[in-house]
């Protein structure tokens, strides 16, 4: 069965149908694959190996079954993110083209949290990367589910694993003395009159900017290339906020893992491709007041995200090693440095 029927196949059960995998329901398989503790049972798989491991030590694998199909398995990796991928695959995704696996299964609500699970169709290898056709596929989808209705998705929270733009632009204010160092380090200077532009235009665009589905977490590590297919994963984070949220993570959010480099054509394009989306689904934003917006939310995310990475190069305790976050510290002072000279 080729990856576009069993895809199909696979959204019809997250639509609420149930397909028989010899006889029995797929779903009710799935059930038997997991222990009662939320770990994968051997008694019913032939094989596992892991992917990646979350931010509580749980691994996400890929597992076979012995009719031989293979299945991605996750443990529940963000608690305070519980319930929202299932959520998100019955409500949202099952309206948008295939750019994401389909959920096959997932736990009873019921249960603990920490025992929670969802189990996804296997698309094959996941080929993560930054190149310029991958990004602008993604501000292309981007577009379209940002012109999805939200009106009855009062289920979504209105916040993001990160703290509101807003909140991160009090924060760099209410600490004008480390921000201060920080942006002598980087040999950049904001007058008051520099951070009052930025303020009204960060305040302009809470205002002017109608809340949309967010992805919230789309750095490149939740986007891939199977077999020349855009896929968009991990969907643990969507809430609804602006869309330069969306945006500013698809462009210049950067990540330890997956480093990458953003020239200001490029940046100009990605953006260009976004707009042109949104008024496919006649939805019309004005062009320039858009860019601005977008140069001042990257001053503030860049600067915050920078005091973040010091923290983290400052802590015993981080899970990133020293190098990757010195890289990642030192893409995320370029993006700032080119969005400040575009001001």
């Amino acid at each position: 069965m080729g990856l576009q029927s069993k895809h199909q196949r696979h959204q019809l059960q997250a639509w609420g149908m149930k397909w028989k995998v010899n006889g029995v329901n797929e779903d009710v398989q799935a059930h038997r694959w997991v222990t009662p503790e939320g770990t994968l049972n051997e008694q019913y798989i032939t094989s596992r190996k892991r992917l990646y491991k979350g931010m509580n030590g749980k691994y996400v694998e890929r597992f076979t079954v012995h009719t031989g199909e293979s299945y991605i398995f996750k443990p529940l990796t963000n608690p305070a993110q519980y319930g929202r991928e299932q959520w998100m695959s019955r409500h949202v995704l099952s309206v948008l083209p295939p750019i994401y696996p389909a959920l096959i299964a997932a736990s009873d609500r019921e249960i603990n949290a920490e025992q929670s699970w969802i189990i996804y169709e296997d698309l094959g290898e996941l080929v993560h990367d930054s190149r310029e056709e991958t990004l602008l596929a993604a501000a292309a989808h981007m577009a379209e589910w940002h012109t999805l209705s939200v009106a009855d998705w009062a289920e979504l929270p209105r916040v993001g694993q990160k703290p509101p733009i807003r909140d991160m632009l009090d924060d760099l204010l209410g600490q004008k003395e480390s921000t201060a160092d920080l942006l002598s380090k980087l040999e950049i200077t904001l007058s008051p009159s520099d951070w009052h532009n930025i303020a009204v235009l960060i305040h302009k665009a809470e205002e002017e900017l109608p809340r949309v589905l967010c992805h919230g977490d789309l750095h490149p590590g939740n986007m891939a290339d199977v077999n020349g297919r855009l896929v968009i994963i991990d969907w643990e984070h969507a809430h609804l906020n602006t869309a330069l949220w969306d945006v500013y993570h698809l462009v210049d959010l950067s990540h330890p893992l997956f480093p990458r480099t953003v020239t200001p054509e490029l940046r100009e394009r990605i953006i260009d491709v976004y707009l042109d989306g949104l008024e496919r689904h006649s939805v019309q934003v004005e062009r320039v007041s858009f860019k601005k917006w977008y140069r001042a939310y990257a001053i503030v995310f860049s600067l915050w995200m920078l005091r973040l990475i010091d923290g983290d190069l400052r802590s015993a305790d981080c899970v990133w090693p020293e190098e990757q976050l010195r890289n990642q510290w030192h893409e995320t002072a370029m993006t700032l440095k080119q969005c400040m000279k575009q001001c």
